[in-house]
């Protein structure tokens, strides 16, 4: 009788390879923890709404103090002189301008008064700047305006990490991943630009993570926010923040983690019944050899 004992020791060893539910959380404290931390965060980012509605007097001085900002002829006026000073400055700034008359004149001139104009933009804009922050500061970070501003800035900076992944994984493509070898298989080629990917999408999700976390910090100063507010709300706005990036980058591994797994289940099948098959051919021409 043939011996059966290394296709099942094989078959066994092939189990345990695709056991993946080994490798699964585990239902207890910890796990239950993780998944609240999670809904909330969720629940925070996308459905919550803003704990305080501003009074009457806080928008209309909101928006008092918002117009003027936005609308500050002073700011616009600088804004010009500033960038007429630039297009004076470019017009004579020809190469070689040190030792071509007139232009090793009027060079220092104009630049003299791009920087007066540099100057002056510099003081406007500190000035509305500060009726900004004065303005939010009149609702304050709970306030519709200041939830709607951080989510907004979240998701710009969930693009930007997006977006830089993308680009990470395009010139991966153009380089070929450091140059591959032609003679490996094409699974180990295409596992090998799984990863990368991953790993590039895995790195601009938690970089713009970590960009989100100084413009919070930012937005909490330019609302005035108080020390023990502003504690809460970082804790809440990055909750929700860091959910949104598990649930992307753990939705990502978790797809090609099964991708991969049903790849590899449906080939070790298929080498199974291969094997089945052979061994049952090899029986019947045992039979019909002892016959003979």
């Amino acid at each position: 009788a043939p011996d059966m004992s290394a296709p099942l020791e094989r078959r066994r060893q092939d189990d345990d390879v695709l056991d993946v539910t080994r490798h699964l959380p585990r239902p207890g404290p910890k796990f239950a923890t993780a998944f609240i931390w999670w809904a909330l965060g969720f629940y925070a980012l996308h459905f919550a709404a803003a704990p305080y509605q501003p009074t009457v007097l806080e928008e209309q001085r909101y928006n008092d103090l918002m117009t003027q900002a936005v609308f500050s002829e002073e700011a616009r006026q600088a804004e010009r002189n500033l960038m007429a000073a630039q297009r004076a400055l470019d017009d004579v700034h020809v190469w070689g301008w040190r030792w071509r008359e007139p232009y090793s004149r009027l060079v220092p001139e104009r630049q003299a008064k791009l920087n007066r104009a540099l100057a002056d933009y510099r003081v406007v804009s500190s000035e509305r700047n500060a009726l900004i922050s004065e303005a939010k500061s009149s609702v304050g970070i709970w306030s519709p305006q200041g939830v709607g501003e951080v989510r907004a800035t979240f998701w710009g900076d969930y693009q930007w990490g997006k977006d830089f992944a993308k680009r990470m994984s395009f010139w991966d493509v153009v380089f070929g991943l450091g140059g591959s070898n032609r003679d490996e298989e094409l699974a180990i080629v295409l596992l090998r630009w799984l990863g990368q990917i991953l790993m590039n999408f895995t790195i601009g999700f938690v970089s713009a993570l970590v960009a989100f976390t100084f413009s919070l910090l930012k937005l909490l100063w330019v609302y005035k926010t108080g020390l023990l507010s502003g504690a809460l709300f970082f804790a809440v706005a990055m909750t929700g923040a860091s959910a949104m990036v598990a649930l992307v980058v753990g939705g990502m591994y978790t797809t090609a983690v099964g991708g991969v797994y049903l790849v590899a289940r449906s080939v070790l099948q298929a080498r199974l019944e291969g094997g089945q098959a052979g061994r049952q051919r090899f029986v019947r021409n045992r039979h019909y050899d002892h016959v003979d």
